[in-house]
Order: C-alpha cells, then structure tokens, then sequence
C-alpha cells in the first residue's frame, strides 16, 4: 500500500498555450507522432542538458505536464490508440502511453489524505497496471533506451511492487545504463523515509548510487538525490551534528563536482548555498552567496530557511 502521494510523480507546470508551447508539447497536440518518435531516439544517446540531467527528463517531464494539466484524458487516449495502430511497436508511443497512465492514475491520489475506497484503488492500480502492461510490451527494446528502466521501476514503486521485485528491476537497469540519472532517482524513491523506507536505507542508497555515477558525477549523485529528497518545514534536510545524515562533508564535496561540470547551473549554486546555511558553513555559505550575488532562486530554499534568515545567521556585518 502506497504511504502517501511522495510516490506519485509531483504536478508538474500548468498548462501553457499552443503558441508557448514546449516543442514536445506542441507536437503531441499536433498529432506529429513520427517528430515525436526521432527525438526519443535523439535523447536515448545519453544527452544531458546544461545542468547536467539528462535530455530524457525533458522528454518525461513535457508529457507528464501536458497529460496532467490538460485533462483531456479520452481525446488523449484516442491520440494514443491511433499512434499505436500506427506503430505498434513504436517505443515513443509506448513509454508515452506509460507516462499518460501514470498520470491518469495519480489524479485518483491527488489531495487525498486518508486511504481510497476499495474501487477507487482497484482503479487506480488497474491504470497502473495498463502503463506496465505497455511497457513489457516492447521489452525487447529496453535495452535502446534508459527511460524504459526508469518508468518501469516507478510503476513497480507507485503500484505498491514488492521491495525484492523492484530492486531487481534497478539491478537490471543498472547493469544497461549504470549513469542514467533518472533511473537512480526512481529507485532513490524506495528507500526515502517519505516512501517506507528510512533515513539510513537512503544514504546507503545514496552511496551506492554514486559509485555507479562516478566517471560522469563524481559525487554529485550524492548531492543529487539528498537535493530531490529536500523539502519545506519538517521535510527540509537539517545537518544537527557531524554524525548526523546526510553526511555534509560528501553532499559539499557533491555539489562542488556538480558545479565544476556544471558551472553554469544556477538552481544547484542555490541548492548547495541553502545546504551550506543549514550546516552552519559560514565559510562555504559566504564564498556562494557572493558569487549568486541577487540570482536568488526562492524555490531552492525552504520557507523555514529563507536566504535572508541565512544572511543574518551567517554573513559577517561590517
């Protein structure tokens, strides 16, 4: 049984017009299926966008929004029955379709708080049942694509898999696409404290991880997946003491390999500095909050550490 709506992919960006629209989104509404088809396979080469995630996200993310903000669920799933009869061995429209069921089911979930009625469960784990259904459909090309693994592992987790069988899908995952981002960051989700885990299951987690990502991150997955796992009030990470977790001197050193590959991603200079400010590092705080300077980027920082909290607690006055 799934704890709470951690497991459920958070709702993504509102609905933007036609004309604004990103590339992706405007080729699903227009129906372009082939467009759609050629640039999964350009993203499945393994290329990362400026902040060093990888183009797939970009493809899973543009499709998880549009489902989930449009609404239009019918006129959707007739876009993909028409594309599937099209292609019915097309990967694009498979890992579409997963996407689009993952979406639809997680509707079921949204601010609920108490447990669903027994038909609203049976329905929504039959949606999640019709996206991983599609998914072993096309098994045989799992191995040209690492967002197939990554889907596959977060329908197991949100469809309530046993703990053994979802480690065997990472495990096979890992074994094709060892630096996949995405696929660690699923798998990250079943060990986290907010999906039944605990808080020592996902820093072993956490270290694993690193060691597959090395040659691409050096210890930047560390930091990565604790970043993913902050959140607001309660949920946001603290750093106590020295034996506490995360351990700080390996999210610091995280972050400083992400910037020195990244250097131009602004999010994670925010991220690291708001770290900084909760580990009581003033030197590691002021060298950050100079060179953000006024680039501040409020939805990196929990509402109980605001940067101006941080610049009282930490930086030297004259």
């Amino acid at each position: 049984m799934l704890r709470r709506l951690y497991l459920i992919v958070p709702l993504l960006a509102a609905a933007v017009t036609a004309s604004a629209a990103p590339p992706l989104q405007k080729l699903w509404s227009e129906r372009k299926f082939d467009a759609i088809e050629r640039s999964l396979h350009d993203s499945c080469g393994g290329a990362r966008d400026d902040d060093g995630q990888s183009e797939l996200q970009s493809f899973e993310t543009a499709f998880d929004s549009q489902f989930r903000a449009a609404q239009s669920w019918e006129a959707d799933r007739a876009a993909l029955a028409q594309w599937r009869a099209q292609q019915p061995d097309s990967l694009a429209q498979a890992l579409v379709e997963a996407i689009y069921w993952r979406a639809y089911a997680a509707q079921l979930r949204v601010g609920s708080v108490v447990a669903l009625p027994r038909e609203a469960l049976d329905l929504y784990h039959e949606q999640l049942g019709n996206g991983r259904s599609r998914l072993q459909q096309v098994k045989a090309q799992a191995a040209s694509c690492p967002l197939w693994h990554s889907l596959n592992i977060s329908l197991l987790l949100e469809g309530g898999a046993h703990r053994r069988a979802v480690a065997g899908a990472y495990l096979d995952a890992v074994q094709r696409f060892p630096q996949d981002l995405q696929i660690h960051f699923a798998m990250g989700r079943a060990y986290s404290p907010h999906g039944g885990g605990s808080v020592v299951q996902f820093d072993q987690f956490a270290r694993r991880a690193v060691f597959f990502t090395r040659p691409s991150e050096g210890g930047g997955m560390y930091a990565r997946l604790y970043w993913r796992e902050d959140g607001n009030g309660s949920d946001a990470i603290t750093f106590p003491d020295r034996r506490s977790l995360p351990e700080w001197q390996l999210v610091k050193t995280g972050f400083e390999d992400l910037l020195q590959r990244y250097p131009l991603d602004a999010a994670a200079r925010n991220k690291f500095a708001s770290f900084a400010c909760r580990a009581n590092d003033r030197d590691t705080y002021g060298k950050l909050r100079a060179q953000l300077g006024e680039r501040i980027l409020s939805e990196q920082w929990p509402d109980s550490w605001p940067v101006e909290a941080c610049d009282r607690k930490l930086l030297k006055r004259g």
